[in-house]
C-alpha cells in the first residue's frame, strides 16, 4: 500500500510587486495561475490531498473557485497567517487534523505555476530515501558577494543551486520543526529550518521552467514557456 502524500500550496502571499494586483489572481495563457497550479497536484496519482492556504482577502474567492473547479482533493482552504513560514504551519496543522495518517507532504508556492508531474515524482522519491528534500538547479551565473558596492569574494559556481518548491518531507519531521522554538525566528524557506535543527536536506532535480512568478517579466516568460511548450 503506497503511503500516503499531500501538498500544502502557499497562496496568502503580498503580490508587492507586481504593482498592486494579486500575481495568483491574473491569467497565465488563459487560465488563473492559482488554478494552473492547483491542477498539477489534482491530476498527480502520488497526492492524495491538498491543503490550500489563502490570504485572508481571497479566502472566499478561492473556496469558491475550488467548489467551481471540483478540485476533490483539496481537503481544506485555510487562512495565512503573518509570514510565509505561519501559513506553513496552519498548513501543516490542518493537515494533521484532516489526514492524520499523511506520512509524507509537500509544501509548494502557488506562485510557481508550471511545477511539472516528474518533479512531483522525483521529491517524494528523495524525501522517502533522506527525509528530506527540495528542488533546486546549479546557478549559471557568476555569483559575487559584494560589501559596500565592492567585490569582497566571487564565490564557487560549482557549489552554488538555485532553490525552488515543491519541498518534500516526512510529515512528522517538518511539522515538528515548525513548531520548534527556532521557528520564531525568520527563515527564507522551510528547508532552512530543517537544517538550523540539524535535519541533512537533500536535493532533487527542479528546471529552470519551475520559475516562481514575482514580476511582470515573469508572467511574460512564464506564457512564452507555456506557448513553447504544450506538455506543461
Amino acid at each position: 500500500m503506497q503511503e500516503k502524500a499531500a501538498v500544502v500550496i502557499v497562496a496568502a502571499g503580498a503580490s508587492r510587486r507586481m504593482q498592486g494586483r494579486d500575481k495568483l489572481w491574473l491569467p497565465l495563457a488563459g487560465r488563473l495561475i492559482l488554478a494552473r497550479t492547483i491542477d498539477v497536484f489534482q491530476t498527480s496519482p502520488l497526492i492524495d490531498a491538498i491543503v490550500l492556504v489563502a490570504s485572508p482577502q481571497r479566502i472566499t474567492e478561492t473556496t469558491t473557485l475550488c467548489q467551481q473547479e471540483r478540485w476533490n482533493k483539496v481537503a481544506a482552504v485555510v487562512t495565512g497567517g503573518k509570514r510565509r513560514q505561519d501559513s506553513v504551519c496552519i498548513g501543516l496543522d490542518t493537515l494533521a487534523e484532516i489526514q492524520p495518517a499523511c506520512r509524507w507532504v509537500m509544501i509548494h508556492d502557488a506562485a510557481r505555476p508550471l511545477v511539472t508531474p516528474a518533479m512531483i515524482e522525483a521529491g517524494l522519491q528523495a524525501a522517502r530515501e533522506h527525509q528530506a528534500a527540495i528542488a533546486a538547479v546549479p546557478v549559471k551565473d557568476t555569483i559575487k558577494q559584494v560589501q559596500d558596492g565592492r567585490i569582497s569574494t566571487t564565490l564557487d559556481r560549482s557549489l552554488l543551486w538555485t532553490v525552488q518548491t515543491p519541498q518534500v518531507f516526512s510529515f512528522p519531521l517538518i511539522q515538528q520543526a515548525h513548531h520548534s522554538p527556532i521557528a520564531d525566528e525568520d527563515m527564507t524557506d522551510d528547508a532552512t529550518l530543517c537544517e538550523r535543527l540539524g535535519y541533512m536536506v537533500t536535493i532533487f532535480p527542479g528546471s529552470y521552467t519551475n520559475i516562481k512568478i514575482t514580476t511582470e517579466e515573469d508572467l511574460l516568460i512564464a506564457t512564452a514557456l507555456l506557448q513553447g511548450n504544450t506538455t506543461l
